[in-house]
């Protein structure tokens, strides 16, 4: 196998890995959850309609307390990050933690249930666009996947340019053997 048949194959590998990584993002939250002993647990989560389920226990998602995140655990994520949906529970609260009141308390139940579900998906779709997030340092993490592409090709260009002035090096040395043992 040749250098650039390897390079081609690991650019098309890395591609691959990056398309399936943001594809197994989809439909799911990225949930934090305090326990009683102080251990914490972060762990994708399928959402389910209006509510999650974590060892067997029913969360519900309040969509005005989603917080986006970029996501960039992991090499694929490191190169290409995620911005992944995120919620904070406590184990013994079935309602998110409210980062503007700084409490998990929500309205009781029967409240709860007057609630219009287009009003909460309203919400939810309005916090889950990016362009309304804040532009600090995840501006210049937009870029990072092309920067990253842009390197790969840049090596691969390199690396032939190199590999072909090395063949014609080697070229020259065979001609000047043959040219000593005839």
């Amino acid at each position: 196998m040749n250098l650039q048949t390897l390079i081609m194959l690991t650019c098309v590998g890395i591609g691959f890995m990056a398309w399936y990584a943001n594809f197994s993002k989809r439909n799911v939250i990225l949930c934090t959850f305090h326990r009683v002993n102080k251990t914490i647990v972060k762990k994708f989560v399928k959402m389910q309609g209006r509510f999650l389920i974590f060892e067997k226990k029913k969360y519900d998602i309040v969509p005005s307390r989603i917080a986006f995140l970029w996501y960039q655990a992991g090499l694929i994520h490191m190169l290409f990050p995620q911005w992944v949906a995120a919620l904070d529970y406590d184990e013994g609260k079935r309602w998110p933690w409210d980062s503007n009141k700084m409490n998990y308390d929500i309205d009781n139940p029967q409240i709860r249930n007057t609630i219009n579900t287009t009003e909460l998906m309203n919400s939810y779709f309005r916090t889950a666009n990016p362009a309304t997030a804040k532009k600090g340092v995840g501006g210049l993490m937009q870029y990072l996947p092309w920067v990253a592409i842009g390197l790969v090709v840049l090596v691969y260009f390199l690396l032939n340019n190199k590999m072909q002035g090395f063949g014609h090096q080697l070229d020259m040395v065979v001609n000047a053997l043959n040219a000593i043992t005839k």
